[in-house]
Formats: structure tokens, sequence, C-alpha cells
């Protein structure tokens, strides 16, 4: 069995017409035409959204061998896939208000004092030491 089969046997499984699938993993309906026969072949990306959407292993889907789980069946037929959308609403916070702060004096004269006290902090540093 090639790709292009596997591809036409899951998508008939899963209810898929071939512009359902082709809408679900963003590509034309001519290429999943071609895929099923096997005129072309899905790249890595397309093969790994192939098998989600499939519900099925990209192992299976290159190969056509089933991959071989450690897990016993039982937990894998638990698991039950949830396909559902939950929608978050955030509100942003409103600025009511915004406050400007005013110098009381120039900028300019504080750098003048901290350097007038910078120079006299060497003299003195000098004359004591």
């Amino acid at each position: 069995m090639s790709i292009g089969e596997r591809i036409a046997l899951l998508r008939t499984q899963q209810k898929l017409s071939q512009g359902q699938l082709a809408e679900a993993l963003d590509v034309s309906r001519q290429a999943i035409s071609k895929w099923e026969n096997d005129q072309t072949s899905p790249d890595t990306l397309h093969l790994i959204k192939l098998a989600d959407v499939l519900d099925t292993e990209v192992e299976f889907l290159a190969t056509g061998r089933k991959p071989v789980y450690e897990e016993p069946p039982i937990i894998l037929n638990m698991v039950k896939k949830v396909d559902r959308v939950v929608e978050r609403v955030v509100e942003k916070p409103v600025i009511r208000r915004v406050i400007r702060v005013k110098y009381l004096r120039n900028p300019l004269e504080y750098a003048a004092l901290c350097i007038v006290s910078l120079i006299i902090g060497v003299i003195l540093g000098a004359v004591l030491f």
C-alpha cells in the first residue's frame, strides 16, 4: 500500500472530503489529489499535520508500519482526543489620568551643583590626606 492509498483510506475513514482535508492543512485540494494519486508526496511538515488531522502516526503514513508502543493498548484506548476551543477575554486596564512631574528647578542646575560638589570633594580629599 502506497502513501497515497493510506492517505485516501484514512481520509475516508475520518469521513473527510479532499476539500475539507485541504482546508485543515492549509493546502489546495489539488495537492491532496496529487498526494492520493502518488504523483507527489507531502513534505515533512505537512506529513506531521496530516497525521494529526487523520488521527494516526507519522510512521504509519510514511512507511505503512504501525508503531510499537511499550505501554499496554488499554491505556491508549482510554485516552480520548478532545477538540474544543477555549476563548479567554482579557480586559486591558484603562489609564484614566496621566500625571506629569514638573521639576521645581532646571535639571542643568542640579548637574552644575553635582560638578561643584565633586570638585570640592576632590580638593578636601587632597588637603586632608
